[in-house]
């Protein structure tokens, strides 16, 4: 201490005062706001009353201090005494009196102590305008963010591309982003009034809503548009590497779009069923450009997919939407540095379950051929003639008809048969024929750029094994898109997309039914056996080999490498665009598409195979005397080549003009667009076909066409009658183009950021209606109106309704004929034929329709999108859709030479109703759980329909799917009543009687049963986030709909060639058997079978119609994501690592085993009306297992 006394006494004495001063001030000022903070409350007792009238404020003052015994405190330099006020309170605090008199003054005060108010004049901050744009952390736009000030006014939004804008804000103040599903988001201003970029994080995945959706034309805010929207979660999508194919990523994530798998079904509906014979699945658009098939696009390409449903949403593609249009819209660059990705995955699908087929097993069908043997109706003499054909003698046959006469006993007999029924094919299937399928991809991009240029490129190579031995299937894709921006006036892109895809394939075969139980195709060395037999009876066959001195003996396996197949696609995809935007809201745009698809298929054909060399023999004329040679009309040299090439070249253009409007502080938004497009698809096509060709000298043999095609006589064995006769040319060619020009104009207009209007219109005009200008003529269009009603004032009270849209749309769209299939003129066909005076001529395919007109889709919707509690997210939409003027065949007068044309023939109506939650469960800063439902129904009735022929029985009613006053895809079944004691299949009739004649029925007997089509379809997603793990689990489910069971198809005709329903085993043999089996009795002779009674009762019968709803769980995936500071050693941005498990559970609402994907439910071999019951397929890609890496450099 003394030494610091000395210190001070040693100071200068100006400097000693200087600092007495300073510490004199700062006590000061360190008191009066401790006084401040201590009694900063006036006092609330002290209330006054003034009344005066233009007085100035020094005036005032001493008011106040009279009825108060407040003093004042302050500097008349500056302060505005003179300023005149008018005062009128009465009892009110002297708070609320200074606010008023301070108002618009400059200053403001404060109470020191309970007797001492001071005025402080208030420093004006700076203010600056401000340009910002607010992103997610993908670096996409979010529309529709609000910016508030600190006191929690809007300031602005913002816009479709997340941009906004503040003309003046104070330089010190701050702002604050908030987007609904997203962390809120707090920004200091600054001095600068550079772009600020603001990113926001998912808060959630169950809250994330829609923000921008693109039409394919133009990218908007979903708030801003009334129309139905629907967006994937773009995680489940990129992590479902069970498939390349976008839309099989697609299923159960879109409320209203089926992905029906069953054979014979329509795989992909939007909302339902609108037409019947045009197209029916929806229209893809990628990167604005319509494409036919999307299977090329790479899924790891893909940046966003947006589902357009109604018909505001759709319209704008005009009469191609009525089916619902798929946007896709792949990645492009980003400023800032480099970023390489690799994305790589295995899926290990296995072999196929061959067991799963209905089917006799060995002993079952050994035990069936005896039963039903019966030489007495099939003697030896007539299976096997000493004619012109093929028959077939399974070795089964051989020895019963070698025991039946008497070149055996039945001991051997009975052990050659038992030898037969031991023997189970089906390990050596497997090992023959089948094989473990795997599908593999790798991907490899680079993203980045500057602000004048950014670039996305990607590399990818896909391996999709199949389960067919000797099969290769490799694709090779490059994508490449760059986007340039010239100055803020000017910018450009284009989009470069090439995919090369190689098959290639021996002479692989799935083993059908002929392929009985016990045949084997190797012997236990390991040497090949030959099956003759499966294509003629060994005597036969000995016959015709010495006639024509042509080998016709078949090994299946031998013949795998004698023919060889291989397919070449290479697909260019080509977009370019160009944006100009001359002043500030007015843009131009322009789209200029290319699509050139090429496909090479060749298949070569050995001359040592069987195809070949039956086909050798089939055109042979034995030699006339013993000893002599055959005349021979086709090559016995060299093989068989065929050859067929397609090619798809398809343009666009398109030119637009938009305009952007925003007024009175963002209260009024108004876009506007018009434009012009102009497309032309060209399809043109050409295939060969020569015989005795030389793969090593590139020749082939010299055929008399048209002598063939008129038939030849006296063959080793006729093919056709008593002839044989070449049906098929050596060349043929195809060409089909439509051209269609389009003209659309649409309009949005937003009130106060809550009232919304759009209104679409289009017309599109097609070649395929001719020259008449009101056929080529579809215009459509649509208005829809949306109400954003959580923002109203009545509204924003209510804590747990965090957002609130209404809206409705109604609209028109429509569809043209499939190219090809109709017209207003006559579509010829050019054919080379020998029914031709001189070989060419031209025929009609096609006659014409001058009334033929567009399909035309009116669809009306109601919607409504929501978030409450600030954790569940959802929409719900309710529609009808109907379309009239369908397009299908119409009955003609007979005489015209046709029974039907194309036409317009009847209407149909869809109905439906869709919803969509997600919902965050629980979230803690390590553990989250999130639930995502989709749920779709949708119910179609046909109201009305021409059909070429009247329905007047019952089996002809059976044969429909489509029929007026019903569903679409309709099942018709008998009702059945069982087995009289013949064992002959019984239905009732409406009246309750009991039938079994043949042609009893008639309509009104029919049951209706359903539709083949899911009525409820949807999905359901689990996500679990643990610290770094992530688990996720997709169920999708199909429901309410029929399928027909697979059922015996053996009735009659004392012989089994082939395998059969393994039920056979359980039809009725003895009377008393009707009261335990509903399987009809076996009657050989088919006569009496037919004659008697009607088999379909049985196969087309209720009780063989089952239910198809099926749950399926797709897909399980585990995902991992490394450490950061584990990857940061090796110099990554990121390591994540991937399992997914996929189809491994399903539950099933029939009890006979049946999965309704592999279910051919309206028919056999997707026969639709067919009478031969459902038919089951072989399931694949089931119980798989992925592993997959993601990896940033």
């Amino acid at each position: 201490m003394k030494t610091r006394l000395l210190m001070w006494a040693y100071l200068p004495d100006p400097l000693f005062r200087k600092i007495i001063k300073m510490m004199k001030l700062t006590c000061l000022l360190l008191l009066a706001g401790l006084l401040h903070v201590s009694a900063a409350v006036f006092p609330q007792g002290k209330k006054i009353s003034l009344n005066l009238k233009k007085t100035n404020l020094e005036t005032v003052i001493k008011h106040i201090e009279a009825k108060t015994g407040y003093s004042f405190l302050y500097s008349n330099n500056n302060f505005p005494s003179n300023k005149l006020v008018d005062i009128y309170v009465s009892d009110k605090p002297v708070s609320k009196i200074l606010d008023i008199i301070l108002k618009h003054s400059g200053f403001t005060y404060k109470l020191i102590n309970e007797n001492l108010i001071t005025f402080t004049k208030i420093e004006m901050e700076a203010v600056v305008p401000i340009r910002g744009k607010v992103v997610d952390e993908q670096g996409l736009p979010l529309a529709g963010a609000s910016i508030k000030n600190s006191e929690g006014k809007i300031l602005a939004q913002t816009d479709v591309d997340g941009l906004f804008f503040i003309s003046d804000i104070g330089n010190n103040s701050s702002i604050a982003v908030s987007y609904i599903g997203y962390v809120d988001q707090s920004v200091a201003i600054g001095n600068a009034n550079t772009l600020v970029q603001v990113v926001l994080k998912q808060q959630s995945e169950a809250l994330k809503t829609v923000s921008v959706v693109s039409t394919g034309i133009q990218t908007l805010s979903k708030e801003r548009s009334a129309g139905s929207f629907a967006k994937p979660d773009m995680k489940v999508f990129a992590a479902r590497t069970g498939s390349m194919n976008i839309i099989q990523r697609l299923d159960g994530l879109i409320p209203g779009l089926t992905i029906n798998n069953a054979p014979g079904a329509t795989q992909v509906l939007v909302r339902g069923l609108s037409t019947i014979n045009a197209a029916r699945g929806p229209l893809y658009v990628v990167d604005g450009f319509p494409i036919s098939d999307v299977s090329t696009i790479n899924p790891n390409d893909v940046e966003d997919i947006t589902v357009l449903k109604d018909a505001t949403a759709a319209s704008v593609w005009g009469a191609r939407a009525s089916n619902g249009v798929i946007v896709i819209t792949t990645k492009k660059g980003r400023s800032g540095g480099l970023e390489i990705e690799y994305d790589g995955f295995a899926n290990f699908r296995g072999m196929p379950d061959l067991a799963y087929a209905n089917t006799l097993n060995s002993a079952q069908f050994i035990q069936s051929a005896r039963e039903i043997f019966n030489p007495g109706l099939n003697p030896l003499s007539s299976v096997v003639p000493n004619g012109s054909q093929s028959p077939v003698l399974p070795p089964h046959e051989q020895i019963l008809y070698n025991l039946n006469s008497g070149a055996i006993n039945s001991a051997v007999a009975d052990a050659q048969l038992n030898a037969l029924a031991n023997t189970n094919n089906l390990d050596q299937m497997r090992e023959v024929w089948y094989r473990n399928a795997m599908l593999s991809n790798h991907t490899l991009s680079l993203r980045g750029g500057g602000d004048r240029y950014k670039i996305y490129s990607s590399l990818a190579y896909t391996n999709n094994q199949s389960i067919y031995q000797g099969e290769k299937n490799n694709a090779y894709k490059i994508n490449v898109r760059q986007d340039m921006d010239f100055n803020k006036v000017f910018s450009a892109y284009l989009i470069t997309d090439l995919t090369n895809n190689i098959r290639s394939s021996g002479n692989n075969f799935a083993p059908d039914s002929r392929f009985l139980p016990y045949v084997l195709f190797k012997d236990q060395s390991g040497n090949s056996l030959p099956l003759s037999w499966l294509n003629m009876a060994d005597a036969v066959r000995k016959t015709f080999e010495t006639q024509s001195q042509v080998s016709l003996s078949y090994n299946p396996v031998d013949e795998f490498d004698l023919r060889n197949s291989k397919n070449e696609d290479l697909i260019n995809r080509i977009v370019a665009g160009i944006t100009i935007k001359p002043i500030k809201g007015l843009k131009f745009e322009g789209v200029y598409g290319y699509y050139k698809a090429n496909s090479k298929n060749s298949t070569f054909t050995d001359q040592n195979s069987y195809a070949v060399r039956s086909e050798l023999a089939a055109f042979t004329v034995a030699p006339a005397t013993a000893g002599g040679l055959p005349t021979y009309y086709l090559p016995t040299t060299g093989g068989s080549l065929s050859t067929s090439n397609q090619s798809q070249r398809n343009w666009n253009i398109r030119n637009q003009i938009s305009y952007d409007k925003n007024w009175d502080n963002q209260k009024h938004k108004l876009t506007v667009l018009a434009g012009q497009e102009i497309q032309n698809q060209l399809g043109i096509s050409n295939n060969s076909y020569v015989r005795g060709y030389n793969p090593d000298l590139l020749t082939y043999g010299a055929i008399d066409y048209k002598t063939l095609g008129n038939g030849i006589a006296n063959t080793v064995y006729p093919n056709s009658g008593s002839r044989s006769v070449l049906f098929d040319n050596s060349y043929g060619a195809g060409e089909q183009e439509n051209r269609v020009v389009s003209y659309y104009a649409n309009a949005g207009y937003t009130f106060n950021n809550k009232y919304t209007i759009n209104g679409n219109w289009r017309l599109d005009q097609s070649s395929l209606f001719g020259k008449d200008k009101s056929a080529q003529d579809r215009p459509v269009g649509s208005g829809g109106l949306s109400w954003y009603a959580s923002r109203e004032d009545f509204l924003k009270n209510i804590n747990w309704l965090n957002r609130l849209i209404f809206r409705g749309t109604y609209g028109i769209t429509g569809l043209s004929p499939t190219i090809g299939t109709a017209a207003s003129y006559d579509i010829v066909i050019a054919e080379s034929n020998s029914i031709f005076p001189d070989g060419k001529g031209v025929r009609i395919g096609t006659p014409a329709n001058r009334r033929l007109s567009w399909e035309s889709t009116k669809t009306l919707n109601l919607g409504a999108d929501f978030t409450i509690f600030n954790r569940i997210n959802g929409s719900i939409d309710v529609y009808r859709k109907n379309t009239d003027h369908l397009i299908g065949y119409l009955p003609v007068n007979p005489f015209t030479g046709y029974t039907s044309i194309t036409g317009n023939m009847g209407e149909i109506a869809n109905n439906g109703i869709e919803l969509s939650l997600s919902s965050q469960n629980f979230s803690t800063d390590k553990f989250s759980w999130t639930t995502l439902l989709n749920v779709a129904y949708n119910r179609n009735k046909i109201k009305s329909l021409s059909t070429a022929v009247p329905i007047s029985t019952g089996n002809g009613l059976i044969a429909q799917s489509y029929l007026e006053g019903y569903s679409a895809f309709s099942v018709f079944a008998y009702q059945y009543a069982g087995l009289d004691q013949l064992g002959d299949p019984q239905v009732f009739r409406a009246d309750g009687s009991v039938t079994k004649a043949i042609n009893a029925t008639t309509p009104s007997d029919i049951l209706y049963k359903g539709t083949f089509q899911p009525v409820w379809s949807g999905g359901l997603t689990n996500v679990f986030s643990f610290q770094n793990f992530r688990l996720s689990a997709n169920i999708i489910y199909n429901l309410g709909h029929v399928m027909r069971r697979d059922v015996t198809t053996l009735f009659s005709g004392g012989r089994l060639l082939s395998n059969e329903n393994a039920e056979f085993a359980n039809r009725w043999r003895n009377p008393g058997d009707e009261m335990i089996t509903n399987i009809p009795a076996y009657i050989a002779a088919i006569g009496t079978s037919n004659s008697q009674r009607n088999v379909n009762y049985y196969k087309m019968a209720d009780i063989n119609v089952l239910d198809a709803s099926f749950v399926k769980l797709r897909d399980v995936t585990l995902s991992y994501e490394l450490p950061k500071e584990w990857i940061a050693k090796i110099h990554l941005k990121g390591i994540s690592l991937r399992a997914q498990l996929s189809n491994v559970m399903l539950w099933k609402a029939n009890n006979f085993g049946i999965d309704p994907e592999f279910q051919d439910a309206s028919g056999q071999a997707s026969n639709i009306g067919s009478t031969s019951g459902g038919y089951r397929t072989m399931p694949f890609n089931q119980n798989t297992i992925s592993i997959g890496a993601h990896v940033n450099f």
